[in-house]
């Protein structure tokens, strides 16, 4: 049958009688429970809430990050650098913009997901925002390009001469 105490004084009191070990004091220790997340988990979720904003052709890195990805790789926090202070995040990000669309709208779509999927999936709070527009591409221009990437990629690797390209140099 289990006992049921109101506090430490009635645990205490129940306790009184109990021999002590010899030598060792008793001590009390405070546990405390912790969640915390890498900062590479937060640019993981921000750079999958970037990608789902219309008018974002892909961060800086991403041409790069999905060729690697095919070879069963992964770098999918490419573009997005976070700093986590306690509960409060910081978050650069590095895109590329589709031709015709508006910065300013996808700045505030991204800010405003970015910050409801980090609340939500972590708790944390989004602080800061800073997005630099790295290069504006058509749409076309960009499939392209991505086409042409990843045939150069698959034709490197196929000769067994793994050319791993400056992809930043590119934009």
């Amino acid at each position: 049958m289990a006992n049921n105490y109101d506090n430490k004084k009635d645990i205490k009191e129940e306790l009184k009688d109990v021999p002590e070990v010899p030598g060792e004091e008793a001590v009390e220790e405070d546990h405390r429970d912790s969640l915390v997340f890498n900062d590479s988990v937060v640019e993981k979720i921000v750079s999958l809430a970037a990608r789902e904003i219309k008018g974002v052709l892909d961060l800086k890195g991403g041409l790069i990050s999905g060729i690697t990805e095919s070879f069963g790789g992964s770098d999918s926090t490419k573009g997005v650098d976070a700093t986590i202070n306690d509960k409060d995040v910081v978050l650069d990000v590095k895109m590329l913009l589709e031709f015709g669309q508006s910065a300013p709208r996808i700045f505030d779509e991204l800010k405003q997901y970015a910050s409801q999927q980090l609340k939500l999936m972590t708790g944390l709070n989004l602080v800061e925002l800073n997005v630099e527009v790295v290069d504006v591409l058509t749409r076309k221009d960009f499939e392209e390009k991505k086409q042409k990437n990843r045939a150069n990629q698959l034709g490197s690797n196929a000769a067994g001469n793994v050319n791993k390209g400056n992809y930043d140099s590119q934009w």
